[in-house]
């Protein structure tokens, strides 16, 4: 019985997937050929500065991918044989995949040449559909290869904020626009990673929220320091990396001097080292 049902599971499992992967790069396919307009709209003075908003054709086009992998994780996961048992909530399963469409659909539009983005597709089609996949096998503990896919999503989740928190740094935008996407960014990070596990929601949502908030003020510090926006993305992640890990451990009951010392050398060894290769 247990094995035809994961076997019911994993059918189910691939024809979903194979549809959300379909649907999603059809989509985006489509909207290269078609040339959407932008919308504009003119902001007061902040701090002194005008500023303005505006959605281009582009920025549709990430909404709609980010859209469509969200969606058809959710579905993905709704046929999840072991679905009653998973330990947060249903919307938490949805980050990893929905952050990493949004990095395609970044590189996607910074594609200049057929070629390139031809091959950013193909790449984009396989590093969603591994998000998915991941996100669906680390539903339930119960779930097969639950702990190899959470920690492989783990991995992925620090490897995507590094490049977005690189992308965003590097989009040269004053520090009142890139502050809030690296707190967003930051929070749904810790959100993803702290709640992989029986953890109490509450005391989840706000070391979330500190985490986000300190990330927002080390990428505004780091505005002001000349090195790389790269560097800066290394040291953005490492703090996330170093935050969220011994908030964990806290929500473990688990935070010794032991820990907090591993911690602490691991972020100085990496600080120093970007500091001696910094541009």
């Amino acid at each position: 019985m247990a094995v035809q049902a994961y076997k019911d599971g994993s059918a189910r499992e691939r024809d979903r997937l194979s549809i959300a992967l379909a649907v999603t790069l059809t989509g985006v396919t489509l909207l290269r050929f078609v040339e959407l307009p932008t919308f504009s709209w003119s902001v007061r003075e902040i701090l002194g500065s005008p500023l303005s908003l505006s959605l281009t054709g582009d920025w549709v086009q990430v909404l709609l991918v980010m859209g469509l992998v969200a969606s058809g994780t959710f579905s993905l996961l709704q046929v999840h044989p072991e679905l009653n048992t998973r330990e947060r909530p249903l919307v938490l399963y949805l980050i990893t995949p929905t952050l990493g469409a949004l990095l395609c659909a970044l590189i996607l539009i910074q594609a200049n040449s057929w070629p390139l983005w031809l091959g950013s597709l193909l790449g984009s089609g396989i590093l969603i559909g591994v998000l998915m996949h991941l996100a669906y096998r680390s539903l339930s503990p119960r779930s097969s290869g639950f702990a190899g896919a959470r920690t492989l999503l783990n991995i992925a989740a620090y490897l995507l904020s590094f490049a977005l928190f690189g992308m965003s740094l590097n989009s040269r935008e004053r520090a009142l626009v890139t502050g809030p996407v690296i707190l967003i960014l930051s929070g749904l990070w810790a959100l993803e990673l702290l709640s992989a596990g029986a953890m109490k929601w509450r005391s989840v949502a706000l070391f979330s929220g500190v985490i986000a908030v300190q990330s927002a003020e080390l990428a505004w510090v780091l505005a002001y320091w000349p090195i790389s926006p790269w560097m800066g993305a290394i040291l953005l992640t490492l703090g996330l990396y170093l935050s969220v890990g011994v908030c964990y451990q806290y929500l473990l009951g688990k935070l010794t001097r032991h820990v907090v010392l591993e911690f602490s050398i691991l972020t100085l060894s990496v600080f120093l080292l970007v500091l001696l290769i910094k541009p």
